[in-house]
């Protein structure tokens, strides 16, 4: 939301030759109010070299380092000839903001989330056309996107040579997203064409974990001021239009390579600084009711005039404080009368210093709040006492388009100083910093050597009944075993806070009965809760399930030993049954899970999760 628009120094066209086993690594930063690209071919070896794209369709300035999350259709506008997006969208198009937020919709709504975002779903900023989901917009956008850079690719390299490069292509997340909306995110990117010819590849990366390589590749370099050491601990703080996320990382290596490590379980929010925006408009419905509620969406939306107004006076609030000023946004017609927060004559809103705190407040006190938080657990990490004197993060670095706001800063600043004098940092950069450390990811290959579970996962089991313990309702009789069983219990295959390494992964026995020389199937419930002690029972209301996963063998498939018959004296007749495992691979390369097939001892074949969306 806050842009930068200095660029120092010009993008050099790519240089790369057709069939010399270089591939172009491409990074995207899909964000709740912009958008990002960066690219970068393999000859290339640092930071420096990685390309972002500072020119877009619609932008007169040219030196934007994003894009507005905005999409605009054909067939909902009539005097357009095709799809507009990011500047090429107008106030009075009707147009759809803020989607990514709805991938995540049917997630819990979380300790830090904005309570009020629920409410705003299938309403002004947050709605949908009736034509298309979120994850369909999602892409419509994110196809935009794709075609520009590959066009451009095009031109730089020539069709022919481009044509021949593999690409690697790494989308950004919030690391607070559900494994439902990760999941969503990457189908909308693949179905945009991100990955899509035969040697390409994608993967996603988490926004604070792309922003901790970029900005610590930075801070690692032998002149480097505030050089980074070994050992020191830094918290990541990113703070972006939807989300906040903060990770905390203990440096194990600085030279010759970098090498971290995830120091507790990562914490955010729903709090970014579209928090505000609906801060605003709760306000002036609150102030002005009906005349301001039933006003077109293009009058009171994103990129409409008035929003741009009050978009400069959130970037400026904060720099001086002045009690006695009032700020005006302009460009809003409201049929009422002058008041002390209505200009008639120039159709303007006043907001006093007060007021635009008021809107602020509730926004930096989520986020000193998750960042108290993430210290309070970096100490207790440590198995410091929580005091100031055994404090254990020497710096907070913030990133993201909101950490360039002047009133948080400040905020952070005061709070900083009062908690052990720890140092906030923010980079040159800050608004670049995800998808800059996206594309370095594929580029260096650098990433956390040890991350840690935000969640407890777990699979859906009827297992023995336990008498006097498991309720009787859940209680059901098994044929095969010939025993009582129970339903809803699950098993944790990782706990909240477990390490997760490159081969993490954990094995879960599935059984089903079948039918001879027939194909067998198996779906398995997979679960998770970000509790700290998780229930024993999926049916708790803080147990979240995740999806079903579904194993598929053809008819005549060898099941070996895993397979076997009972004759089944309840039923009268003998009753076939086989065995597999279920392998949950926590630590692939890429923030979503993986799942296959194990018979034997032996992997056999991918296994797939579906969703329940709605």
């Amino acid at each position: 939301m806050f842009e930068i628009r200095p660029i120092n120094r010009i993008l050099e066209p790519v240089s790369i030759t057709e069939g010399n086993g270089h591939k172009i690594i491409v990074g995207i930063d899909y964000g709740t109010t912009f958008s990002g690209i960066s690219y970068v071919t393999t000859e290339k070896s640092d930071i420096d070299d990685i390309n972002i794209i500072s020119a877009w369709p619609g932008d007169l300035a040219r030196v934007h380092w994003k894009v507005p999350t905005r999409f605009a259709y054909k067939r909902e506008n009539k005097k357009v000839s095709e799809n507009k997006w990011g500047f090429q969208v107008h106030p009075k198009h009707i147009s759809y903001s803020w989607t990514k937020l709805l991938l995540d919709k049917n997630a819990l709504a979380g300790e830090y989330d904005d309570p009020a975002l629920a409410d705003m779903v299938g309403q002004g900023m947050m709605k949908l056309p009736d034509f298309r989901t979120a994850e369909e917009v999602c892409e419509d956008f994110l196809h935009e996107l794709y075609i520009y850079l590959t066009t451009k690719l095009r031109g730089e390299m020539t069709p022919s040579t481009y044509d021949t490069i593999p690409m690697e292509c790494w989308i950004t997340l919030p690391a607070i997203w559900s494994d439902e909306a990760k999941d969503a995110t990457l189908n909308a990117a693949r179905k945009a064409g991100f990955g899509s010819r035969p040697d390409d590849a994608i993967f996603t990366i988490a926004e604070p974990e792309a922003a901790a390589i970029a900005t610590l590749k930075k801070y690692s370099g032998i002149n480097a001021f505030n050089q980074i050491r070994p050992d020191d601990h830094i918290l990541i703080c990113d703070c972006g239009g939807g989300t906040v996320d903060i990770t905390t990382y203990t440096i194990a290596q600085v030279q010759p390579c970098l090498e971290f490590d995830e120091l507790c379980v990562g914490i955010g929010g729903k709090c970014g600084s579209t928090y505000i925006d609906r801060n605003l408009n709760s306000l002036l419905s609150e102030r002005f009711g009906a005349p301001f509620e039933n006003l077109p969406f293009s009058k009171k939306g994103p990129g409409s005039p008035f929003m741009m107004s009050f978009e400069t006076a959130k970037q400026d609030f904060g720099r001086i404080d002045d009690d006695d000023e009032v700020r005006e946004l302009r460009d809003l017609k409201l049929d009422i009368p002058d008041s002390e927060f209505y200009d008639e004559e120039e159709q303007c809103v006043k907001l006093t210093y007060k007021d635009i705190k008021g809107l602020f407040d509730p926004v930096v006190k989520e986020i000193s709040n998750l960042v108290s938080q993430q210290v309070k657990e970096a100490r207790m990490k440590k198995g410091a006492a929580i005091d100031i004197l055994t404090l254990t993060i020497q710096r907070i670095i913030l990133v993201g388009g909101f950490s360039e706001s002047p009133y948080l800063n400040k905020t952070l600043a005061e709070w900083c100083k009062v908690n052990g004098n720890i140092k906030l940092m923010r980079p040159e950069h800050p608004q670049s910093a995800v998808v800059r450390g996206a594309a370095l990811r594929g580029l260096e290959g650098i990433a956390p050597r040890m991350k840690q579970s935000r969640r407890h996962y777990g699979v859906g089991l009827n297992v023995a009944f336990r008498e006097g313990i498991d309720p009787e309702e859940n209680s059901y009789f098994d044929d095969f075993q010939n025993q009582k069983f129970c339903r809803h219990r699950v098993k944790w295959l990782i706990s909240k806070g477990d390490k997760i390494l490159t081969d993490t992964s954990r094995k879960t026995r599935c059984t089903t009965e079948y039918t001879p020389d027939k194909a067998a199937s198996t779906s398995l419930s997979l679960y998770s809760t970000a509790l700290n002690d998780p229930p024993d029972y999926h049916t708790d209301s803080r147990v979240e399930k995740v999806g079903n996963i579904f194993s598929e063998f053809p008819r005549g498939f060898d099941f070996g030993r895993s397979s076997g018959a009972n004759f089944n004296t309840h039923l009268n007749k003998t009753v076939y049954q086989v065995s597999h495992e279920v392998e949950v691979m926590f630590g692939n390369k890429g923030e979503n899970l993986t799942y296959r097939d194990v018979v034997n001892d032996e992997v056999v074949g991918t296994a797939t999760i579906q969703f329940d969306r709605h």
